[in-house]
């Protein structure tokens, strides 16, 4: 489909709309453009230490929960801010192991591996139908990417809000009692934690400094994992929606003037062959993400309640907490808005393809055409969709039901603290 100074073009402008993902991926230790290489292998040492450090940080949330234990307000922030890294944490086990398989698949949308492999573009380059075809293929993939580099700056820009919220806020009062030095004051942490045996160490070296490592590893990686693991979701999601829509409007192609009859079904035959490497693709892409994003989406449903618990605290008592909470919300419930968004679009795709087989006018061509178009119809009447383990899909449905039930999680806590 593309010559090779197309093809450079086509990877140059695709790198351009996910670069800030690309180059926040070296931050959490994964390269995403050449995993198997050195400095790759290097990274992966970085990713060990960010999430063991964090796994350590785990100490000083359990020693607040247990020594707030009755005080339901104050270890809600705890408990959901050590929800939110225990999946950050999952994420990157798994992107050590499926690092590889990942960079592929991002390799294959990157480069339009999928589009270039198609027989159509070569063996109809004689006919004014291809060109056409060319033209609408390169609207449908750049309004995708369009709406990939959009999501991914929304996404990155909700996580920058709210870590820096919780880093600025703690530095800043820390560093006001260092220069005014209060009599028994308590340090503050990016994440509400407590070290019983350093808690009146102060700001003293290396009491200090540790507890700011810990809970700042923590910290980071709830953002920036994030959005390097679900970043990648968003790119690979949203190219496989542009192949389906692509290869709708090549079927929808498949008997108009443009077509020869004589050459139909050598066209359908194209087609197939497309929609194959496609089913293909998309199978690869929830195989990869079925089972991990389970845990993402269990423990989005106590965060997103007690996160609104936090904000009708903070409504009454405390504009801070309620402002954290909301920019809170907008980080975490993005991050399944996405999942569920996209993955309704891919689904929505995927049912549109038989029924684009169907509409074309196959009663008027050739008994094998009419054959084929009834063998296909029947083998994409299995549509393809992002599963969340075995349990549920991602889709619009989802996303209301666990609104609904974080709802409940809300009004559960509400009635514990009245009583």
């Amino acid at each position: 489909m593309y010559s090779t100074e197309e093809a450079t073009d086509v990877k140059r402008s695709n790198y351009r709309s996910i670069r800030e993902m690309i180059r926040l991926s070296y931050t959490v230790g994964f390269n995403l453009m050449n995993p198997s290489s050195k400095w790759g292998r290097v990274l992966r040492v970085w990713t060990i230490v960010l999430s063991l450090s964090s796994v350590a940080s785990l100490y000083g949330h359990w020693q607040m929960s247990v020594r707030y234990a009755q005080d339901i307000p104050r270890i809600v922030e705890t408990i959901s801010t050590a929800l939110q890294f225990l999946t950050s944490i999952a994420k990157m086990w798994f992107f050590l192991f499926a690092h590889q398989k990942l960079c592929v698949l991002l390799k294959i949308a990157r480069c339009h591996e999928l589009l270039q492999e198609c027989e159509l573009f070569v063996v109809m380059s004689d006919l004014p139908v291809a060109k056409m075809l060319r033209q609408q293929v390169d609207t449908i993939m750049q309004s995708y990417w369009g709406s990939t580099r959009r999501q991914l700056l929304i996404y990155l820009y909700s996580c920058i809000c709210i870590t820096s919220n919780y880093f600025i806020n703690s530095f800043a009062i820390n560093l006001y009692r260092y220069f005014t030095q209060p009599q028994g004051f308590n340090i503050v942490l990016p994440l509400p934690s407590l070290y019983p045996a350093w808690e009146h160490k102060g700001l003293a070296f290396p009491y200090y400094h540790i507890q700011m490592y810990l809970e700042s590893c923590s910290l980071y990686i709830c953002g920036m994992c994030a959005v390097s693991f679900d970043g990648i979701f968003i790119v690979l999601c949203l190219h496989s929606v542009g192949l389906m829509k692509s290869l709708i409007h090549m079927i929808e192609c498949s008997t108009s003037s443009l077509v020869p009859p004589e050459r139909r079904v050598q066209y359908l035959r194209c087609c197939i062959y497309q929609y194959q490497r496609v089913a293909r693709y998309a199978t690869e892409i929830n195989d990869c993400f079925r089972h991990i994003t389970l845990t993402q989406f269990l423990l989005s449903l106590f965060n997103w309640g007690l996160a609104l618990f936090q904000m009708n605290i903070g409504l009454g008592s405390s504009p801070i907490t309620l402002v954290r909470m909301i920019m809170y919300l907008m980080a975490a419930g993005y991050q399944i808005v996405v999942y569920c968004y996209n993955g309704q679009r891919f689904q929505t795709a995927s049912e549109q393809i038989p029924m684009a087989f169907y509409d074309c006018s196959w009663y008027e061509e050739s008994s094998e055409f009419r054959q084929l178009i009834k063998m296909i119809i029947m083998r994409t009447n299995r549509c393809f969709r992002l599963d969340v383990s075995w349990f549920m899909q991602m889709s619009l449905p989802t996303l209301m039901a666990m609104v609904r039930t974080s709802g409940q999680y809300f009004l559960l806590l509400q009635n514990v603290t009245q009583k």
